[in-house]
């Protein structure tokens, strides 16, 4: 939580900023790169089947949740008309997303995150040395799935999209400092959990969602 309250204090401090005074409005157009950090948390549905002990159909067994800090770069390139501005934009993020279903009686179900990217169009509205802006695009992850009974876990690296938007303003005519909010759906995933021998049980994880916020500072060329 501490790292949600440094973004918060990070996005205050922009917006103090838009009421200083400034040498003119920015023109955004150009490449940038940048670094970013912030928080980050989701939830997945959770559920397994397991035919050879009878349980053909899926068994819900309680959401699992997770949350955790987030922080990495970012690159795009932007084009000004007027006060429009298009762009597209990649990122990715490292973070520790864990959590499971020990609250359940019987087999603990953990899920793991490790990292999550984009690649995303912007569209923004410029004024004076301020952009707001929305964004939208590809997202892909990494998850594993964990049964901590039996020691068991699979791998998969999973697809989806994403939506958000943010606020971004121009310290100079080259450094600009963010505040963002990113949604990601990573839709769902079946596993199999075995031990090689014989031993199975199949897990899905439902509608695997991460949102986060974060802030950071780019630098433009």
């Amino acid at each position: 939580m501490r790292i949600l309250a440094a973004s918060a204090l990070f996005f205050s401090a922009a917006i103090g900023n838009a009421f200083a005074d400034n040498s003119g409005a920015r023109d955004w157009s150009g490449p940038y790169i940048g670094a970013n950090v912030g928080y980050a948390w989701g939830e997945t549905g959770n559920a397994w089947r397991s035919p050879g002990a009878g349980y053909t159909d899926w068994q819900p067994d309680g959401d699992i949740s997770y949350a955790n800090a987030i922080g990495g770069a970012h690159a795009g390139y932007l084009r000004q008309f007027g006060k429009l501005v298009i762009g597209a934009e990649i990122d990715i993020g490292a973070t520790s997303l864990k959590g499971d279903d020990s609250q359940t009686a019987g087999l603990v179900n953990a899920i793991e995150i490790n990292y999550v990217g984009t690649i995303r169009a912007r569209l923004g509205y410029a004024f004076d040395s301020s952009l707001l802006y929305a964004t939208g695009g590809f997202a892909y992850s990494n998850y594993v799935k964990k049964d901590e009974t039996y020691g068991w876990a699979q791998s998969d690296n999973l697809t989806g999209w994403t939506v958000g938007g943010g606020y971004e303003y121009a310290l100079t005519n080259n450094w600009s400092a963010r505040v963002e909010y990113q949604y990601v759906d990573l839709g769902s995933v079946n596993s199999l959990l075995t031990d090689g021998e014989g031993s199975y049980y199949f897990h899905r994880a439902a509608d695997i969602n991460i949102q986060s916020v974060r802030s950071g500072l780019s630098y433009g060329f």
